[in-house]
């Protein structure tokens, strides 16, 4: 356990003493009997309450350091995102060409009023001459959707629209002309009247690669709220910031808008609280689940004592056969185990559990009772069921024991192989989709290259 090696035994005894001096074991937890049970089962022979004792603090100190590591990480998370390496003394830093362009989110805040939030891409490979072609194409046709913004339809303009210099995923500079800046201005925003069309003029370049395409939009008339119109001004502010000084390695944000301070911030995601929640949820999932394992482990040592199951009753045959007394046979079938055991052979958990059963009677425990303790402890029915054979031939002195361990030996063995049967069908099942996996990837590498070869 955790108390006893590990990195982790400073936690352990911590929680062991508030686990003493707080009481907790006097918390009502749902399973805890199931626990105490299959506790038993794993422990065999030590102290039940000691057993109980370790395992919930055990779970309880893996919870509690999951749960701090994710508080810490949480709080550093917070601070550090807190602490903005782009916007800085209302400058916002361009990045290297190496880099890209990059792409912020900012809050503006006029002095007095509402805060606006903002996606601003401050931007920059040399592309050949048949690329840009290619993307030119690609971008002509694109160009009609992209500056879109908010709105569903060029035929319908009711937002501004996005006319930027650059679009992501193209490398092109735009320069955009209206024919009517009255209903669109080069920046995108609009004025609503009438309904106007405009003929929308891109200058589209990239190095000495020029071009000119022109989207056809129709500005219809909406009314706009003074948020909206602080909004298209405060828009327009930050493009003439970037279109300023193209040159300079950071762009001055505005600092007023009519008369009124702005202020500028950075939207940062906020991460630690969702790492907070992340760190709670998985304690509270490694010490409710932890019960779930426990009852596997003991699933599995089920499992392995009805394997057992068979060989035991045919060496307890042999050796009553043999002449000796049940408890002789009883006895002897654990105490060559032992042996075996000693010399290195594997811990089996059914002959375990015959061991404490034989200790029980080296000690003074009445036969019967180490019988009937051997076949509870284990848990399996054919133990129980062998335990009383073994119990009520103490106490009327059956003379068809020896003939009710054979039939139980066949019947044991019949079920044995049914269990393998079943076990092999379940491999089998688990092993369909790898199989198929495999399939694919075969029929892959030799389609492929007869697919190459045929010149398809």
């Amino acid at each position: 356990m955790i108390g006893k090696k590990g990195i982790l035994r400073f936690f352990y005894k911590v929680t062991m003493v508030c686990y003493k001096k707080l009481h907790l074991w006097r918390i009502p937890i749902p399973g805890r009997d199931k626990v105490q049970a299959d506790l038993n089962r794993m422990h065999p022979g030590e102290n039940p309450q000691e057993c109980v004792t370790d395992y919930y603090v055990t779970k309880l100190t893996l919870s509690a350091v999951i749960l701090i590591a994710g508080i810490m990480l949480a709080i550093t998370m917070h601070y550090s995102s807190r602490e903005s390496h782009v916007l800085q003394n209302q400058w916002v830093y361009r990045g290297s060409g190496e880099e890209g362009s990059r792409e912020y989110s900012i809050t503006g805040q006029v002095e007095d009023g509402e805060r606006y939030s903002f996606q601003m891409e401050v931007m920059p490979r040399k592309y050949s001459q048949s690329e840009l072609e290619n993307l030119y194409e690609q971008f002509g046709r694109e160009l009609p959707q992209l500056i879109l913004e908010k709105n569903d339809s060029p035929d319908e303009i009711r937002e501004n629209l996005d006319l930027s210099e650059t679009y992501e995923g193209y490398p092109f500079l735009v320069n955009w002309k209206s024919n009517s800046t009255e209903a669109v201005e080069e920046n995108g925003q609009i004025h609503p009247g009438q309904d106007v069309p405009v003929l929308l003029r891109a200058e589209i370049q990239y190095g000495e690669f020029v071009r000119e395409t022109t989207v056809k939009v129709t500005v219809v008339k909406r009314n706009e709220t003074p948020q909206e119109r602080e909004k298209s001004k405060l828009s327009e502010l930050l493009q003439r910031a970037q279109e300023e000084d193209p040159e300079s390695e950071k762009i001055q944000l505005p600092t007023e808008i009519e008369g009124r301070k702005i202020s500028w911030e950075e939207d940062i995601p906020e991460t630690g609280w969702k790492i907070l929640a992340g760190a709670l949820l998985l304690a509270a999932a490694v010490f409710f689940f932890q019960d779930k394992d426990l009852h596997d482990l003991v699933e599995k040592k089920k499992r392995e004592e009805r394997r057992s199951y068979p060989e035991i009753l045919q060496k307890l045959t042999l050796y009553l056969e043999a002449g000796l007394t049940v408890r002789s046979a009883f006895c002897r079938v654990a105490e060559d185990y032992e042996k075996e055991r000693k010399r290195g052979g594997r811990c089996r958990e059914a002959y375990e559990e015959m061991l404490i059963a034989t200790r029980e009677i080296h000690m003074g425990v009445p036969e019967g009772a180490a019988y009937e303790n051997f076949g509870k402890r284990t848990g399996v029915r054919e133990y129980v069921r062998l335990s009383t054979f073994l119990t009520q031939n103490l106490k009327k002195g059956s003379s068809t024991l020896l003939q009710q361990l054979k039939e139980e030996s066949v019947q044991a063995e019949e079920l044995r192989i049914q269990n393998a049967r079943k076990l092999s069908e379940e491999a089998t099942t688990k092993l369909l989709l790898p199989m198929v996996m495999l399939l694919v990837v075969v029929m892959v590498m030799i389609m492929v290259p007869a697919f190459s070869n045929a010149g398809i």
